[in-house]
């Protein structure tokens, strides 16, 4: 929340009400709709997330803990509030999910799905309706008929039934898209026999994004499958578009990030995930359904945005911030690789299970600068060991073994163009320690850390 408003946002006033927790709790209290007789005082509101979109409107998601009048029993409840800069529109997108006709099952609501604040010009929604999401509430209630017996075909030959179906939030980006695991009991109905397995189901807004990340998925799967040497996927069991969901099995084992907190020697697996990682990048036979090859302009523009939000909250670092924005805009100009990439690659998007890595969160996978993907890896390895026990030395060991092992599998032109990629990819993960400060003990000694990271590796030291 750290943009200004716009002169056509909503006043000033509204923004900061909506902003307090106590004065939000009181005006939940007021506003909040059961749906039945029993009523409830909320006794806590917390602000979980705030987000500013382009002066058009602010999202603010709000976790109530609310106390049964009757029996003082306590529950949470997820509301995410939206305030559109344009007036009166929430008030008519509130009346247009008024309308007779739109089918709602009621099963797991104690609440209204959606209700309207007048004094803040704010529609509220009520996890886990999400007018833009509608197949949420219907995949939180149970096993959808379109996907129940996909996934009881998956446990083989026999008479499997469904024996508990638990559904499980993972992520959530309102009126995007919407992460789930599901939990899935099923019974032998001719041997009594019991097993279980997860999935995830990822609800998405637009019907072509889910449709992207599943064609991938499917062909990595199959190349896994037939005995390739990269990386794996959770098994794509379908994308039913009347859901707009992608359901995919879980993949077992440890995040790469987990496996470098409990392992002492981790070398071998950093070697490992790099090498697929050089396999992916360099695999024509990987569809890549999107384009991500912003222009020069545009990658300049969004670097000295983050050197800007950089020298707003850290005043005595702006020389040494405009000489690495300076530095990394200078250097750019070169042609860089294309290939198949993550887009958004980090340590908890690798797992590895009986020595094979494999992905999650294929969303932003397109053909782009695979060098991005190193880069990001190479940042987390970076901020771990302001963010955890871990030595420094331990951290910078396995950070020169990965990167060692990838610029060994692809074309050595690429390594030259790495060092603006890792600074730039530091430099942001620094500006986005400074955004959220509060909320980050130490928060400056870190940041100064990452910054002599971006400045090191613009120079040409190894990396730490």
């Amino acid at each position: 929340m750290n943009a200004k408003p716009s002169p056509t946002d909503p006043t000033l006033a509204q923004v900061e009400i909506a902003r307090d927790p106590e004065l939000m709790r009181e005006i939940f209290q007021r506003h909040l709709p059961p749906l039945g007789e029993q009523t409830y005082r909320v006794r806590e509101c917390r602000i979980s997330r705030a987000h500013y979109l382009k002066a058009t409107r602010r999202i603010l998601r709000y976790t109530l803990r609310l106390e049964e009048s009757a029996t003082g029993r306590e529950r949470i409840e997820l509301l995410t509030g939206v305030m559109y800069a344009e007036r009166g529109r929430a008030r008519r997108e509130w009346q247009e999910l008024q309308r007779p006709g739109r089918e709602i099952p009621y099963s797991l609501l104690t609440f209204e799905p959606f209700f309207f604040i007048p004094e803040l010009e704010m529609l509220v929604q009520v996890f886990p309706y999400d007018h833009q999401l509608p197949s949420l509430p219907i995949l939180m209630a149970g096993p959808p008929p379109t996907l129940e017996p996909l996934v009881l075909a998956l446990f083989g030959e026999g008479d499997w039934r469904t024996e508990a179906w638990d559904v499980e939030p993972v992520r959530y980006r309102n009126g995007a898209r919407m992460t789930l695991r599901l939990r899935v009991l099923v019974r032998n109905g001719t041997t009594g026999q019991l097993e279980e397995r997860c999935f995830y189901a990822k609800v998405y807004r637009e019907e072509e994004d889910g449709e992207r990340t599943y064609e991938v998925a499917q062909k990595l799967w199959e190349k896994s499958e037939a005995g390739d040497e990269g990386f794996s996927v959770g098994r794509p069991v379908a994308y039913l578009s009347d859901l707009r969901c992608l359901v995919q099995e879980e993949v077992p084992g440890s995040s790469l990030y987990d496996v470098l907190l409990q392992e002492k020697e981790a070398t071998p697996v950093a070697r490992r995930a790099a090498r697929a990682l050089a396999a992916l990048h360099l695999d024509e036979n990987v569809p890549r359904p999107r384009r991500q090859r912003p222009s020069k302009e545009v990658f300049d523009r969004r670097l000295k945005r983050i050197g800007a939000t950089l020298r707003r909250t850290c005043h005595y670092l702006e020389p040494e911030v405009q000489e690495i924005v300076d530095t990394v805009i200078a250097r750019s100009g070169a042609e860089t690789p294309t290939g198949p990439t993550h887009g958004d690659l980090h340590l908890r998007h690798i797992f590895l299970h009986g020595g094979r890595p494999a992905l999650i969160d294929l969303d932003a996978f397109a053909e782009a600068d695979p060098l991005l993907d190193v880069a990001l890896i190479l940042s987390d390895l970076a901020a771990l060991p302001l963010d955890s026990p871990l030595p420094r030395a331990r951290v910078r060991k396995v950070s020169q073994a990965f990167i060692e092992e990838y610029f060994a599998h692809v074309p050595e032109s690429w390594r030259d163009g790495f060092p603006t990629r890792y600074a730039r990819a530091v430099l942001k993960r620094a500006a986005k320690i400074s955004r959220i400060q509060n909320q980050i003990p130490g928060w400056p000694d870190k940041v100064e850390a990452l910054i002599q990271e971006a400045k090191s590796s613009l120079a040409g030291q190894d990396l730490r």
